[in-house]
């Protein structure tokens, strides 16, 4: 009896993912339950989806993968399995639809398609690997069936080069041409993507990224970028994806640059005229300043900042509101430097110096969004001018599928575009321009190229580009990137 039942157990216990799907190497769909792979992976704009619990870094679980091969009395005897050593592979780009980026060698058809990565100087034989996605559950969020799994196997003898990538084709065939092809297709309504190690390890989790139907567009592409501090990287939005290449940003084009007579300036807002800027000093006691469009001083308003690092006009009331970084205020001024209100914004920094930077005005709806620096980053969505306490509408953590902590990314100067009404957002640790709609979602991404920039503003009249740097004291203008190829707003 006593056998009987622990033979029943180990049954029970065992773990439906690491059993073959059809005794073959290539195992296309597994209609069985995955509760051991739930909690993997963020969603593409850093937010939680209520199932997910390590990130997108795919490490978290890794000790789940080692095993000694002695599951039970049952295998006495058996040969041990090889544990599985975790290899720093990560999913490195993906492209959902395309027409025109890149063929497959094999069937030269334009299918969807995943990157891998190998960040190591070895050379990382990931023969046996495993490479799934699971689907949304709808169209809005990134949310999984534990009964919807579907993944393929690396064929034998599959080996990324030192540095180096390997593209696998979500074509839907089954080929052994000089190309891998996935017997699956990715989901235009969103999904999961993992990559495991092999069933004869559990499947230990490598890596995860999910993606949602507003980031499906043709020959758009979400990339790992981590800005030059070798974590598992920020999902971005690509333009211009790169397959087989290392993931950069489409440049921005510069025109020209001025110097500034403006100690430390930060922030820039359009003049409700649109001839002139409105940017500030952040040094203790540091001034306001409109300047032209040459970044000569038109006039100054001695406020005494205390430590002031975004500014933004109203179009109508044409007060002035600037934010505060180590206060967490929102200061509003009259275009004479008379106080008019202070707001106190919610945001609980670990350092004083990690608080506001970024801030704009929608005229429209008159909500101020501001963003808080780093340690959260944190996008707002605020309506201060409707009673005498500040309204929060939205707030949104800037994680972008990485860790919080992750360093190479900050929230700088902010910038609100009507004519899209779509956010741009400048991070000088990024040295990146992003175009964000209203509810933090990246749309697109440009390499800016400048150090330390602190404020950007748009005139679209002129298709201009303006971007402030702190450290070089100086206004720099860039062509307006046409035509802007980005993913759809949403709310």
């Amino acid at each position: 009896m006593i056998p009987l039942l622990l033979i029943f157990l180990f049954t029970a216990c065992a773990d439906p993912v690491s059993q073959p799907v059809d005794g073959s190497a290539h195992g296309s769909q597994k209609e069985q339950s995955d509760d051991r792979n739930d909690g993997e992976g963020s969603g593409a704009d850093g937010s939680d989806d209520g199932e997910e619990g390590d990130g997108d870094s795919g490490d978290g679980d890794s000790d789940g993968g080692d095993t000694d091969g002695d599951s039970g009395d049952d295998n006495e005897g058996a040969p041990a399995q090889p544990a599985f050593q975790q290899r720093d592979v990560i999913l490195n780009e993906v492209m959902i639809r395309q027409q025109e980026t890149v063929s497959d060698p094999d069937f030269q058809s334009y299918s969807g398609w995943i990157e891998l990565h190998n960040r190591e100087n070895n050379p990382v034989d990931v023969s046996g690997w495993v490479v799934g996605f699971r689907r949304a559950s709808n169209s809005t969020a990134v949310e999984y069936s534990v009964q919807d799994l579907q993944y393929h196997l690396l064929p034998e003898g599959t080996t990324i080069s030192p540095r180096g990538y390997l593209l696998l084709w979500a074509s839907g065939q089954q080929h052994a041409g000089e190309a891998i092809h996935l017997p699956f297709v990715l989901p235009l309504e969103g999904g999961k993507i993992g990559l495991y190690g092999p069933e004869t390890a559990e499947m230990p989790i490598v890596d995860t990224l999910a993606y949602r139907a507003a980031d499906v567009a043709y020959d758009i592409s979400l990339g790992r970028m981590d800005f030059g501090w070798g974590h598992r990287g920020f999902l971005i939005p690509m333009n211009n994806p790169t397959p087989g290449e290392a993931n950069r940003l489409t440049p921005l084009t510069l025109i020209e640059s001025h110097s500034l007579n403006v100690s430390d300036p930060s922030g820039l807002a359009v003049d409700h005229t649109g001839r002139y800027f409105w940017t500030i000093s952040d040094d203790p006691g540091g001034s306001i300043y409109k300047i032209d469009l040459q970044g000569n001083i038109v006039d100054e308003l001695p406020v005494g900042g205390d430590d002031m690092e975004g500014i933004t006009q109203h179009p109508r009331n044409r007060s002035l509101f600037v934010a505060e970084e180590r206060l967490r205020q929102i200061v509003q001024f009259d275009t004479l430097g008379n106080e008019i209100a202070r707001y106190q914004v919610d945001v609980e920094v670990r350092r004083q110096n990690d608080g506001l930077e970024g801030i704009t005005i929608d005229p429209t709806t008159e909500h101020i969004f501001v963003v808080n620096e780093k340690n959260p980053r944190v996008l707002l969505e605020l309506d201060v001018l409707r009673g005498f306490d500040r309204q929060e509408i939205r707030r949104t953590y800037m994680d972008l599928g990485a860790p919080e902590d992750a360093r190479g990314f900050d929230l700088s100067g902010l910038f609100y575009d009507e004519t899209d009404e779509v956010l741009w957002l400048v991070s000088d640790e990024a040295r990146a321009v992003f175009v964000l709609d209203r509810t933090g979602r990246p749309l697109a991404a440009f390499d800016a190229g400048q150090p330390d920039l602190e404020g950007v503003a748009l005139i679209r009249s002129e298709d201009r580009i303006y971007l402030v740097s702190d450290e070089l004291q100086t206004l720099f203008v860039y062509e307006y990137p046409q035509p802007l190829i980005r993913l759809p707003a949403t709310e």
